[in-house]
């Protein structure tokens, strides 16, 4: 039986794929400084979800979407993928996109129209401290998200 934390996030997950995947993908070039509309290829979305203070580990759940709309298959290299937090690269972006579910054959080629939708928990303590706003995206060596701002107050942890 799930408890009430694991729940919240499933349903937050499903939630958040699917608003994300309808309202927030950019258009990017294959070197991730394209236009929208200019260069199909792999296009990426983010999302931030502030989890209830009262779950185990108050976190910040980024939800991911990357969506190929070329017409060729495209190798998402998945160890590319980096979290970027206010200019930042987090060093351990390896460790958190490794880990936790991922397709039965990995992260590795998206057909075109296909798409992939996850989301990673990060402690607001070990992320998101001091309190205030901070500026987060993700990219991989063919694609770049938008920027997201993300509000951090004590009420969120």
């Amino acid at each position: 039986m799930l408890g009430r934390s694991a729940v919240a996030i499933v349903c937050g997950l499903l939630l958040a794929a699917a608003v994300l995947a309808q309202t927030t993908t950019q258009k990017t070039s294959p070197t991730g400084g394209g236009l929208a509309g200019k260069c199909p290829g792999l296009q990426a979305g983010i999302r931030a979800q502030i989890m209830p203070p009262y779950t185990e580990t108050p976190s910040l759940l980024l939800t991911f979407v990357l969506l190929n709309d070329s017409e060729t298959p495209l190798d998402v290299e998945a160890g590319s993928w980096r979290i970027v937090i206010d200019g930042d690269e987090l060093k351990d972006s390896g460790w958190i996109f490794g880990n936790g579910p991922a397709p039965e054959s990995g992260y590795k080629v998206l057909n075109p129209g296909e798409s992939y939708a996850f989301g990673k928990a990060l402690p607001i303590a070990e992320y998101f401290l001091p309190n205030g706003q901070y500026k987060v995206s993700w990219k991989g060596t063919a694609f770049q998200s938008p920027t997201i701002t993300v509000t951090i107050t004590p009420a969120s942890h």
